[in-house]
């Protein structure tokens, strides 16, 4: 890919973390993560295939998980407050398990809207919607 970049590896009993730093790395994240999703899935496969236990592999690039997870909540709480607003449900588009994940986490306490996944992957999308 032509990119410079440095790694920090965080390893613990059942987590190696690899923290990528580096200048226009942002070719390794791709739209929306997809890159990135990718590459940790691929190096997961190789970290794994002959291991007895499983390592769960997380690959950040310039922290853009935590801002990801960041606006994600941020977008939930919004569309929560429209969904009482207007009292219509509100559909998302097409996200990946943990993107829904985080979706479904931030409003699973809230008083008055409910979350749900619909659709088969790769179009799984989810659903606020009142109580």
């Amino acid at each position: 890919m032509k990119v410079s970049a440095d790694v920090l590896v965080e390893e613990s009993e059942d987590t190696i973390l690899l923290r990528i730093q580096g200048d226009d790395i942002g070719i390794i994240i791709g739209r929306r993560g997809e890159t990135l999703d990718a590459l940790q899935y691929l190096t997961s496969l190789v970290v794994n295939k002959s291991k007895q236990g499983y390592k769960r592999l997380v690959i950040d690039i310039e922290n853009y998980r935590q801002k990801r997870e960041e606006t994600l909540v941020k977008l939930a709480n919004r569309l929560a407050d429209r969904v009482i607003k207007y009292k219509k449900d509100i559909t998302l588009e097409p996200m990946n398990p943990y993107e829904r994940r985080v979706i479904h986490s931030s409003l699973q306490n809230h008083k008055y809207v409910e979350t749900y996944s619909v659709g088969e992957e790769p179009n799984r999308k989810v659903i606020i919607a009142l109580k």
